[in-house]
C-alpha cells in the first residue's frame, strides 16, 4: 500500500515565497543601516573617545563611513566600509602592532553579540589597531539573520 502525502497548497507557498521576496530589500537596507551605525560606535570608541595626541581629529574618517543594503528576491547583501585612504590604517593598525585579516578574523569569531573591539588604540598609540568595520560587518549579520529567521518562521511555520 502506497500512501500519497498531501503537501501544502502551491499557492499558498507562492503567496509566501512573494512576500518572502518583498521583505529581502528591505531587511538587507535595515542591515545596513545597523552596520553603518556599529561602525561609528567602532570609530567613537578607538578613535574619537581616546585620549587626544599626535594627530587632528577632523572627523573625516567618521564621515566617511558608508553602508548600503539590498535584497533581489533571492539574495541579501550589505555592503559596509570607508571611503577614507587611512581606514584600513585605524582598522588593523600600522607598524609592529599591524595585525593581518586572518589575525582579525579571529577576533571577530568570538566578539560577543554588539560587540566592539578596543586594543587601546588612543591619539598617542596610534599604531594600535581600532577596529571599527569588522564588527560592524558581524553584528550586521549577526542581527540580520535573526530577523530572517524570524521571517521565515513567520511565513512558513
Amino acid at each position: 500500500m502506497t500512501a500519497k502525502v498531501k503537501r501544502g497548497d502551491r499557492r499558498i507557498y507562492q503567496k509566501r515565497m512573494a512576500l518572502l521576496q518583498a521583505a529581502l530589500d528591505p531587511l538587507a537596507k535595515q542591515g545596513a543601516s545597523t552596520a553603518e551605525i556599529h561602525a561609528r560606535r567602532g570609530l567613537m570608541l578607538n578613535v574619537y573617545n581616546t585620549v587626544p595626541g599626535e594627530y587632528e581629529r577632523t572627523k573625516n574618517l567618521l564621515r566617511s563611513v558608508y553602508a548600503s543594503g539590498q535584497g533581489n528576491g533571492a539574495t541579501l547583501g550589505i555592503l559596509v566600509g570607508d571611503n577614507a585612504n587611512y581606514a584600513s590604517l585605524i582598522e588593523y593598525g600600522t607598524g609592529p602592532h599591524e595585525m593581518n585579516p586572518a589575525q582579525l578574523q579571529q577576533h571577530l569569531e568570538v566578539l560577543p553579540k554588539g560587540g566592539l573591539l578596543r586594543f587601546g588604540r588612543t591619539g598617542q598609540a596610534y599604531l594600535l589597531p581600532g577596529p571599527y568595520i569588522g564588527p560592524a560587518i558581524i553584528y550586521a549579520r549577526t542581527l540580520t539573520r535573526e530577523r530572517l529567521h524570524t521571517l521565515m518562521q513567520s511565513l512558513f511555520l
